[in-house]
């Protein structure tokens, strides 16, 4: 998708089907070994069940983990644009912005983002979905996870 448009209405990461796939085997799985359980409760079936269990955690924890290595390389990319992008004297305004404000502001060109720092810091757009609709030359970001 590298060569599509991207814009506020069409940049959320949509979940691969492999994930969707594995989630409902997982949540399945979850259900079988739970019926087992409740037709002839043994230590293997209940067993089951919490091995059942035990591997929809991993799932979750390995899907977050990703979003978060994610969130702390987008943190470092965006600090660093920000040094080049922003005057010495504004340098100060990077360590202002939470991590939901440098994710929204990773979408804007070069020439967008020291007004919209500004109105950032300034307290006047806070919300990372109102800082995505202020981008008018969208930067596109295909990567998400």
């Amino acid at each position: 998708m590298p060569d599509a448009p991207q814009s506020f209405s069409n940049h959320r990461a949509v979940p691969k089907p492999i994930f969707i796939v594995l989630a409902v085997i997982l949540l399945g799985n979850v259900l079988v070994a739970g019926w087992f359980a409740v037709q002839g409760p043994s230590l293997a079936s209940i067993w089951q069940v919490v091995l059942s269990v035990a591997l929809v955690g991993l799932y979750l924890m390995a899907r977050g983990h990703s979003q978060t290595v994610q969130d702390r390389v987008i943190r470092l990319e965006m600090q660093l644009r920000l040094h080049r992008v922003l005057p010495a004297d504004r340098h100060g305004d990077i360590a202002r912005l939470a991590l939901p404000q440098l994710i929204a502001l990773r979408f804007a060109s070069d020439a967008e983002l020291p007004a919209l720092v500004t109105a950032v810091v300034s307290g006047s757009l806070t919300n990372p979905d109102a800082i995505k609709q202020k981008i008018a030359a969208w930067q596109a970001d295909w990567l998400r996870v």
